[in-house]
């Protein structure tokens, strides 16, 4: 596996990604990019490869590694880069709906509808949907997750 950046040479955005098999053609596969390949041509983009991996590594290590080049390059900021941001990697309603209902059991979603209820109730506002509720905890779970201090903590 590999962890690899490509550069619009003009501009100096960049898109980085990663590939199981490093086929030097593969470009990356997110919306932004494919876009800006298909409108500028792959003849405008330089690729690199920024990290290799052996093949027993856990695709959760490369991952995090991707998250660090990530932001190293600000790729998931318009201005800089054609990553998608997190918020826009959430499930969209329709998406998170299908999802929950395979997930939960009516039990569950019983319990969860509760859970909704008694919040709304505690800060005076009207219950919402689940799949909602659920985004905002994974809204507020990514928060959380990527605060400054949490990044800067010393491990």
């Amino acid at each position: 596996m590999v962890i690899f950046k490509v550069t619009h040479i003009e501009t100096g955005k960049v898109y980085v990604g990663y590939s199981v098999n490093d086929h030097p053609n593969f470009m990356g596969s997110g919306k932004y990019i494919t876009r800006a390949l298909k409108d500028l041509g792959r003849h405008a983009f330089q690729r690199e490869t920024l990290e290799h991996f052996p093949d027993d590594t856990a695709l959760s290590t490369v991952m995090e590694r991707l998250e660090h080049w990530i932001r190293h390059f600000k790729a998931d900021r318009p201005q800089w880069g054609y990553n998608e941001s997190v918020l826009e990697l959430i499930p969209k309603k329709k998406r998170l709906t299908k999802k929950l209902q395979v997930l939960l059991s009516p039990e569950d979603e019983a319990q969860l509808n509760s859970i909704i209820l008694q919040k709304s109730m505690e800060q005076g506002r009207d219950p919402i949907s689940i799949s909602r509720y659920v985004r905002q905890l994974i809204v507020e779970h990514i928060v959380q997750e990527t605060s400054t201090e949490k990044q800067f903590k010393i491990k």
